[in-house]
Parts: structure tokens; sequence; C-alpha cells
């Protein structure tokens, strides 16, 4: 197991468009399951390239929130520090004082702009529809609920359109 995720950047095979690093079927599953064969085409043939997109940019959004949280506790700590280096000096340091206010006040900046971008929202948007393309596609694969029925493949590609082109609530 990873201890740290990795970068936005990363890409495992550089000639894919999407990274493929946790694939959802493996490459065996046709000879695995031969009786689901047909099935496990109907994922590679476009709903595997539309969930690689959604989980891809949900990477983006997750390190982008990650990238903005980091900024907000390294220029906490960085004021903390300036604080401190104050008080051990027994106050009075104007140039000390001047350029924690300017940090803290760039730090509100800062926080009032991440707030707005909502990231974590985004994130968590994008999360939310690729885990649900992929789980309504499990549903077509056991043949369950609406998916018992003959046209289940044009169900399946109509629910995941719409999954895909939902818009994000604000």
């Amino acid at each position: 197991m990873e201890r740290f995720p990795k970068p936005f950047w990363w890409r495992p095979d550089p000639d894919s468009r999407w990274p493929n690093d946790r694939p959802v079927l493996g490459d065996t599953a046709e000879n695995d399951y031969p009786a689901l064969a047909a099935d496990f085409q109907v994922w590679r043939n476009g709903l595997e390239e539309q969930f690689r997109r959604l989980d891809h940019d949900a990477q983006l959004r997750q390190h982008q929130f990650w990238r903005q949280q980091v900024a907000l506790i390294t220029g906490g700590l960085l004021a903390t520090i300036l604080g401190a280096v104050q008080a051990a000096f027994g106050g009075g340091e104007q140039a000390l004082a001047a350029v924690q206010a300017v940090l803290t006040g760039l730090l509100t900046g800062v926080t009032a702009l991440v707030r707005g971008r909502r990231a974590q929202h985004g994130y968590l948007t994008a999360r939310l529809k690729a885990e649900r393309v992929k789980s309504e596609y499990f549903l077509f694969l056991a043949s369950v609920g609406d998916y018992a029925r003959a046209e289940r493949e044009q169900l399946l590609r109509q629910l995941v359109g719409d999954i895909t082109d939902a818009e994000e609530l604000a």
C-alpha cells in the first residue's frame, strides 16, 4: 500500500490518455469469466474511457484541494513562527510585525480565494460521478433491477450519459 497519493501528473502508461493505475477489469477478465465476456466488452468499448475521464478529473481536483490546504497550513505556520520570534525579542520589532501583518493579510485573501473556488466540493462531485458510473456498471453485470430487461445495455449507456452530463450542484 502506498503512503502518499501519486501526483496529478503521474501517468504509468505515457501512451494512455487517462491514468490506468486502478483497473476496474483486469486484463484476464474475459478468460476468467467467459459468460460475462460480452458484458466486459460494453465496459471496454466506451464506458471505461468515461470513467477514466471522471476519475482523472477527481484526482486533479483532489490535488488542487490538497495544495490549497498545504499553502494555508504553511502560511499559518510561518505567521506563528514570526509571532514567536517577535515575542522572543520582547516585542517592538516593527520589521517583523510588518512582515507578519502582510503575511496574515495574504493568508486572509488566500482563504477567501480557496473558499470561493470550492475545490473540495468539486473533488467530491467528480469522485461521486466516477464511482456512480462504476456502480451502475456492476449493477449491469449482475442484471439486477432495471438491468434485468432486454434493453439493458441501452439503459446503462443512458444512465452513464446522465451521470457524466450532470451539472455540479451549487
